[in-house]
């Protein structure tokens, strides 16, 4: 059995959804939510909304109802991956949830979904993008792509087709076609294209099941074989996949085991594990900004790999500096993306601590099991007083081994919305996510968002 039938099949016939997993979504759902509309004031989504084509009944986030599906998913995408305010997953070493969830709105609003039916579209197209990071990931990573738009384009067009009412042999026509689909190279990180890189994903996600519903057809191997996407991407031959990996899948649900880590900080997820430990050295000693000589983050290969912009020099840099991150917490400036800025970054006090903080690779981070994603962060903060003190930090706060609470979740969700929506509709909005089931009509949630 190939792998697009395993995942097709598993596609067009669960209908079994944990509770847990539903109430894991949800809040994913919640804070990819408030991401697209921070983000859909941004330069980005703005330049992105100018070139959408009118003819449909999708919403663009921030801008209003009537577009393409396709164009509102690609501007939504963008809108909230731009701020890096989107949770991330240890599976596909990546964005799991606004990978795929513009594709489920944006179709779900043109074929009149329910909340439930967007709710178990999403659900599934997180398992099939995590599974097949758990295959691959670790390999893409290493080729330098972008493991979120590589595996989150086969869950975009798996929840996709699922919106559509696809059943299994077209549901893995469609999963074939989203093969050819996929891209994003990290060499763009640093720079405004790596949102783009989110946003086709989504829109190719809706795009692929568009095309198989237009009797488009894919090879049934497309993705293990000879010449497939698990090898060309890869470049690493596969066992065959058969019962042993279809028993996987929603057994756990990956947004339940390992879970999503939802983000304290704007910025790479790899600047996390780094700056939460240094945030813990700093308070348990009382160190201030002029205590500190030195700061170094032991990080693994793949974290290191994705840092690539230590001393920034704007904004969109700033996201992938440890050292920038830790300079607004000692000198007392909110870590949110107003503050990416060159006024902020070339303070001379920020300056200062971005100067002092280095990383380098601590070699028994890497080749870790795919639960720990990019592995932990091994901190050290010298002192000028001459005090050594270190601190091990195995996951970012926000993962469920330490997660954010509901009520967490809902100041930073509101904290998104402030100054783009009024209070009372960025309230309601919360309210029907935070019980979509019960909703009859996506658009009914949607038409809030503008």
């Amino acid at each position: 059995m190939t792998l697009s039938k395993i995942l097709a099949d598993f596609v067009a016939d669960r209908d079994d959804f944990s509770e847990q997993a539903r109430y894991l979504a949800k809040r994913s759902i919640i804070d990819s939510t408030g991401a697209m509309i921070a983000g859909c004031r941004t330069h980005c989504a703005e330049n992105a909304f100018r070139l959408a084509c009118r003819g449909g009944n999708a919403t663009i986030v921030g801008f209003g109802r009537g577009y393409i599906p396709r164009d509102a998913a690609f501007v939504n995408g963008i809108a909230g991956h731009e701020l890096e305010l989107d949770d991330t997953a240890s599976s596909n070493l990546g964005h799991p949830t606004i990978a795929v969830l513009p594709s489920v709105l944006a179709l779900g609003e043109e074929n009149e979904c329910s909340g439930e039916k967007v709710l178990k579209a999403f659900i599934l197209a997180t398992e099939v993008e995590c599974k097949i990071g758990r295959i691959c990931a670790k390999y893409l990573h290493e080729r330098g792509w972008h493991a979120s738009s590589i595996t989150g384009v086969i869950g975009a067009a798996a929840g996709s087709g699922y919106i559509l009412g696809q059943d299994a042999e077209k549901l893995m026509h469609t999963i074939g076609i989203a093969a050819s689909m996929a891209s994003g190279v990290r060499e763009n990180f640093g720079t405004a294209t790596k949102s783009i890189h989110i946003g086709k994903t989504a829109s190719d996600g809706v795009y692929a099941a568009q095309l198989a519903d237009a009797g488009f057809d894919s090879s049934p191997s497309a993705l293990d074989g000879k010449e497939g996407y698990l090898f060309e991407y890869s470049t690493k031959r596969f066992e065959e996949f058969g019962d042993d990996f279809a028993k996987t899948l929603g057994n756990d649900w990956d947004v339940c085991s390992p879970g999503f880590a939802i983000k304290r900080y704007p910025s790479c997820s790899s600047t996390h594990r780094a700056v939460d430990g240094l945030v813990d050295i700093i308070n348990e000693n009382g160190l201030k900004a002029a205590d500190i000589k030195s700061i170094t983050c032991g990080l693994s290969k793949p974290a290191m790999r994705e840092l690539v912009t230590p001393y920034p020099k704007n904004g969109e840099e700033a996201k992938f500096s440890i050292g920038f991150q830790i300079a607004l917490y000692l000198n007392g400036v909110e870590n949110m993306p107003n503050n990416y800025t060159e006024e902020v970054i070339f303070r001379p006090e920020i300056q200062d601590i971005i100067n002092k903080t280095s990383m380098y690779n601590k070699e028994d981070y890497d080749d870790l099991p795919s639960d720990m994603g990019v592995g932990p962060a091994f901190d050290t903060i010298e002192t000028v007083d001459g005090r050594v003190l270190t601190k091990e930090q195995v996951f970012p706060v926000g993962h469920l081994t330490n997660p954010m609470s509901d009520e967490e979740l809902f100041q930073k969700y509101m904290k998104c919305t402030d100054g783009i929506l009024p209070r009372d509709k960025a309230e309601k909005i919360h309210e029907m996510l935070s019980d979509m089931e019960k909703v009859d009509d996506i658009r009914k949630i949607m038409e809030l968002m503008y």
